[in-house]
């Protein structure tokens, strides 16, 4: 329970800097909506017909001119996008971190164990990720509504389940290899969620390529998807991503219940 504290203090300031960055993004184009509504419509037609490009986003499936349309194909880029690259650092720093900052040995004179360590940090990643998310439903919801408009609150708390379905698969990977490294290595957990989002769109861009949809988990937590089939999440890939979660976790305890690890 104290390093599990102590966790969530350390990681306050990032938590505050990346939800302030990427909802405030995203509450800015909410509250931009009704100015570029009239514009848009001329536009939609033309967006929704530009073959893989349309696809990538959405465009061909949801109307822009709506609140659901653009919510699923610009604001949900952007939440996902940015959701995901956070859940990637928390996870890729969380272990690694002791040992490139040579605070390893003093953490493991502790009796929580390495088990306890890991254990606590995940903790302390789940929730911080679940106030994300938490917090992101309620600016959606509420900018929303003060611009006079509505989400499908079905829609919009099945796509905030989902997402946090995906950030917890991308951090338990991260987790995994920083159980793995011996220094805490940034770039990696960033372009491994970046990766993962290219491999959505290249999915949704090839139909040859339709089968990268069972490995990147934005394919399942696609806010156009899920508006779409009004709040229904794509079952096979969810489940394989939940697979990958829990195989990703018990890598993370063994790995690090198992490696030397230095001073």
């Amino acid at each position: 329970m104290t390093l599990y504290k102590h966790e969530l203090k350390l990681n306050r300031v990032g938590f505050l800097i990346w939800l302030l960055g990427v909802l405030s993004m995203s509450a800015g184009c909410i509250f931009l909506f009704p100015l570029i509504d009239d514009s848009m419509a001329d536009m939609s037609d033309a967006f929704a017909s530009m073959g893989g490009f349309s696809a990538a986003f959405g465009m061909d499936k949801l109307a822009i001119t709506t609140l659901e349309g653009f919510f699923g194909t610009e604001i949900g880029t952007i939440f996902a996008l940015g959701g995901g690259m956070y859940a990637a650092l928390l996870g890729i720093s969380a272990l690694s971190k002791e040992e490139s900052g040579h605070t390893a040995e003093f953490l493991h004179t502790l009796t929580i164990g390495r088990c306890g360590i890991v254990t606590g940090k995940l903790l302390a990643i789940l929730t911080y990720l679940c106030l994300f998310d938490v917090v992101a439903f309620g600016v959606f919801a509420g900018s929303a509504a003060l611009i006079g408009e509505s989400l499908s609150m079905k829609c919009l708390v099945c796509y905030i389940l989902a997402q946090f379905a995906a950030q917890t698969e991308i951090a338990s990977v991260c987790l995994a290899l920083s159980a793995y490294s011996k220094r805490s290595s940034l770039g990696l957990g960033l372009g491994i969620a970046l990766v993962l989002y290219v491999l959505d769109i290249v999915a949704r861009i090839t139909e040859q390529a339709d089968f990268l949809k069972y490995i990147t988990p934005f394919s399942y937590s696609n806010a156009t998807d899920v508006f779409v089939n009004q709040g229904s999440i794509e079952a096979i890939p969810l489940c394989i991503g939940l697979g990958v979660t829990v195989t990703s976790i018990f890598t993370a305890y063994f790995i690090y219940r198992t490696r030397d690890i230095a001073a």
